[in-house]
């Protein structure tokens, strides 16, 4: 039976191509979503915990010891004992400075980190010379792209000193070498410098360097003998400090970016990637219900000359898996190929750039051509049961009669309950959303595809009584408009089965697309949102002395778009919790000045803003704590840049808005009348520049950095930070999900039309003898295409309304569940997507029919009634 299954696949390979093209979509996006999904969680990691460099274990302090269980400095952490056990290979203090470099003409800010004996323990990559020794006499590497800009060598030297600090010194250097940041740990300073221990001693004014603070320490252990080694390491520890491994670091990390622990990314990308072959298995049962009866006939035959039902029932089955393999194995080699293409495509990424890198697992290949396989199978069953349920003379008759008989009873009674049961399970996924269990955001994406899965399926089940309902009333006007119009809507009222079919195939297509263009619309809203208030300013530059014409000269650079110079002041205030908050204090002539660089709205409503008003941020900025203002009112302490009280305290009524990283150095940013400034309330201590960006095509967002930092870089002691480059960061892993969602897009559309195509094919084969009676008493060809395309317009229409609301709808649940518990979610509608989908589907609808019309009219009426 196999050898004639291979036959009847061979003569109906064109009709099994469009069900394997289905198929292939579906498993090269779950594929896809797999490797991305690697890719993004690797790339998170390298982010997030970057700063380990080639270590795998870090000392920390422990938590559960409060901050004076133990010595929080260099020499606290007992390096060097560490560093003699057998099989410690090397040992950094993780300490950190910022600075200002200067070459006498040039200045500009960054940030210094201690070097290591071993430089694979570094976070940043030495691409010219060595890395400075510990014990060197004054040595650094600095950023590869701050020695091009400065026209610097390996060699030279460099002035540096601590950038806070009223008597810092500049200390002169030899550059002996130049770093990258591949994984963008310190992009808001666009790099990082290495330094000596003495120049850290310099910048840190102590006596030595184990007298630096420092609260951890980042080594390597050897892997063959590390279960031994971690001991030791853990005995010769002081107390309140720990011992953690690199890999559960990086799963804290990276749950920490969602406050319900869960792999978001993956699981929002696998629905859809599950959806999309949910849509294909559709599609291959309509495309073996249409090949079983094309071959109905043959089948009869075979039958005849003594094949079983069992026989029969197991050829449908093998046709289907063999299909489903073989479009399952290419559905993986594209989704890989195309994966492959991203990474080259983002291998050279500047400035925050994600980086995909291409990291295969035996997931990757084994549960796309599983899945493939099985729901390929399982949409074949239906085409089975069919081809064995009648009798060989009754399979000789035209599948009109012998196709007629339906439970549509226990279709509504399974409907409804499908129905009933899938909204249950989305209202429920609701509220489980907002537990603060760690994993049930999982439970609650699950429940909420599951709903949304039943819901639909609920739909398509009962599409048989309401479909034909709902276009009654389209169908009775159409019907003015000529005979082929009246006939079409007569075939609909006729033949709610056919019409359930065909418009449930477009149903499905429509519905999905709505979904997602409803989710990637409601998705890039509210991570902008999101993004907005985590990185409130594109580009700030502080400094003791900037004056007016340096702000001039950036406000001119091409890529800026508006620019706030303000003079700043130093202050205190008290929380809630009696914390003393460090503040910066920045005067605004007016809210409309603020608005312009602020990527937050701060005048929707316009707070007041008079010389008794101040804007202050929700949260603390360095802790994320809230901050809650009695009656509206803040006490500001002014105070020099040493934090020591210089002025009377001053209240103001308080407005609160939601920004942040404004200010790399306080836990608060206080924005206020410059009128303050000119009372003499606030005594200006520096000038600040608050930028916003608009980069033009021809440039990129590392050019425009450059560039201001190339204004501002005679100015001594002038600190320029880019939150920009850490948000570019994130909008480029935003955009890539987004462009995965377009691409599923497109995806639903090829399916649609297949689908479409394959269930008006199975029309015209059942009205074969329908159609052949209306061309022998007088009808045109002309007349029979236009009678199809109406009818398909018709459903078209109808179908693709009901599953954009459908689909809005889903798109907003699962947009909920994914995003709540990240950020405010933002419900929007893109109503320019949705004209184009309803132009697609009626479009493709109509293309849709061309094929099934030319069948219906290219057969001689006679042959046709002969053949039915």
């Amino acid at each position: 039976m196999l050898s004639i299954t291979m036959k009847m696949m061979k003569k109906n390979l064109r009709m099994l191509i469009p069900a394997g093209i289905a198929i292939l979509i579906g498993t090269a996006f779950i594929a896809a979503t797999l490797l991305f999904t690697n890719a993004f969680d690797a790339a998170l990691r390298e982010q997030t915990t970057g700063q380990f460099g080639g270590s795998n274990y870090a000392v920390t302090a422990d938590a559960q010891f409060g901050d004076d269980a133990h010595d929080s400095t260099v020499g606290g952490l007992k390096l060097n004992t560490i560093a003699g056990i057998g099989g410690v290979e090397g040992v950094r203090a993780d300490v950190t400075r910022s600075v200002m470099l200067n070459t006498g003409s040039q200045h500009g800010s960054g940030v210094a980190l201690s070097t290591s004996a071993d430089p694979k323990l570094l976070p940043v990559s030495i691409v010219g010379g060595n890395a400075p020794e510990p014990d060197g006499v004054r040595q650094i590497a600095i950023p590869r792209k701050l020695a091009e800009q400065w026209n610097l060598k390996v060699g030279d030297t460099i002035s540096s000193h601590a950038q806070y600090g009223d008597d810092a010194q500049d200390v002169q250097a030899t550059i002996t070498g130049l770093t990258t940041d591949p994984n963008n740990v310190y992009g808001y300073y666009n790099g990082a410098s290495v330094a000596s221990n003495d120049l850290m001693v310099a910048y840190s004014d102590v006596a030595s360097f184990d007298a630096i603070p420092a609260t951890a320490a980042y080594l390597y252990i050897e892997p063959a003998h590390e279960s031994t080694v971690v001991a030791q390491v853990k005995a010769a520890l002081s107390p309140g400090l720990t011992l953690q491994d690199r890999a559960h670091m990086e799963e804290q990390a990276i749950k920490s970016l969602s406050s319900n622990g869960g792999d978001v990314t993956k699981q929002f990308l696998l629905a859809f990637g599950v959806l999309a072959l949910v849509v294909a298995a559709l599609v291959i049962a309509n495309t073996f219900q249409v090949l079983v009866a094309q071959r109905r006939r043959t089948l009869a035959l075979l039958r005849t000359i003594g094949a079983t039902k069992r026989q029969l029932y197991v050829s449908v089955l093998e046709e289907a898996g063999m299909l489903g393999l073989v479009s399952s194995v290419l559905g993986v080699g594209v989704g890989t190929g195309l994966m492959a293409l991203a990474s080259i495509a983002t291998r050279d990424q500047s400035l925050g750039g994600m980086r995909l890198t291409l990291n295969m697992s035996w997931q990757v290949i084994a549960l796309p051509v599983l899945f493939g396989v099985a729901m390929t199978v399982l949409a074949s069953v239906s085409a089975a049961r069919t081809a064995t349920s009648v009798t060989p003379l009754e399979a000789m008759r035209p599948l009109e009669i012998s196709n007629q008989h339906r439970a549509r009873v226990s279709r509504a009674v399974f409907g409804c309950l499908f129905l009933a049961l899938g909204v249950a399970l989305a209202l429920i996924a609701i509220p489980m959303n907002h537990s603060k269990d760690g994993d049930i955001s999982a439970s609650a994406l699950l429940a909420g595809v599951a709903g949304c899965m039943l819901t639909f399926i609920g739909l398509a089940m009962t599409a048989l009584f309401w479909l034909p309902w709902l276009m009654k009333g389209v169908g009775a006007f159409v019907s003015m408009f000529g005979p082929a119009a009246k006939l079409a809507n007569a075939n609909i009222q006729k033949n709610p089965r056919r019409i359930a079919a065909t418009g449930t195939a477009l149903l499905i297509g429509v519905t999905l697309i709505s979904t997602l263009a409803t989710g990637a619309a409601a998705a890039k809203a509210t991570m902008n949102q999101a993004l907005d208030t985590r990185y409130s300013v594109d580009v700030v530059a502080y400094g003791p002395n900037i004056p007016q014409q340096a702000a001039n000269k950036v406000r001119g650079e091409r890529g800026v778009g508006s620019l706030l110079y303000a003079k700043t002041a130093s202050a205190e205030f008290t929380d809630e919790q009696g914390h003393a908050v460090p503040t910066t204090v920045i005067g605004v002539p007016n809210i409309a000045a603020l608005q312009s660089v602020l990527n937050i709205s701060v005048d929707n409503p316009a707070p007041a803003f008079g010389a008794d008003d101040a804007i202050m941020p929700l949260v603390n900025n360095a802790t994320g704590t809230s901050f809650t203002f009695e009656n509206n009112t803040v006490r500001l302490n002014p105070t020099n840049t040493e934090g020591i009280p210089s002025g009377n305290p001053v209240e103001l009524h308080v407005d609160q808005r939601d920004y942040k990283r404004i200010s790399p150095n306080n836990e608060a940013v206080a924005f206020v009348n410059t009128a303050l400034f000119d009372n003499g309330t606030f005594k200006a201590d520096g000038n600040a520049m608050l930028i916003k960006l608009n980069v033009p095509a021809d440039m990129s967002l590392s050019d425009v950095f450059e560039t201001i930092e190339q204004d501002l870089e005679v100015y001594p002691n002038v600190s320029v930070g880019g939150p920009v480059a850490e948000r570019n960061q994130w909008e480029s892993m935003v955009n890539m999900m987004l462009m995965l969602l377009v691409a599923l897009l497109a995806v639903a559309v090829v399916i649609a039309v297949i689908g479409v195509a394959n269930t008006l094919s199975l029309s015209v084969i059942e009205r074969t003898r329908e159609s052949a009676t209306l061309r022998a008493i007088g009808m045109t060809r002309g007349q029979l295409r236009a009678s199809l395309a109406i009818e398909a317009l018709l459903i078209s229409l109808v179908t693709s309304v009901v599953g954009m609301v459908v689909g809005t709808l889903f798109g907003w649940l699962g947009i909920y569940i994914v995003m709540s518990s990240i950020a405010d979610v933002v419900y929007v509608i893109d109503w320019g997507t949705y004209a184009i989908i309803l132009a697609i589907a009626i479009v493709c609808s109509l293309i849709a029919s061309v094929f099934p019309a030319r069948r219906a009219v290219k057969t001689p009426p006679v042959e046709a009634l002969a053949e039915a």
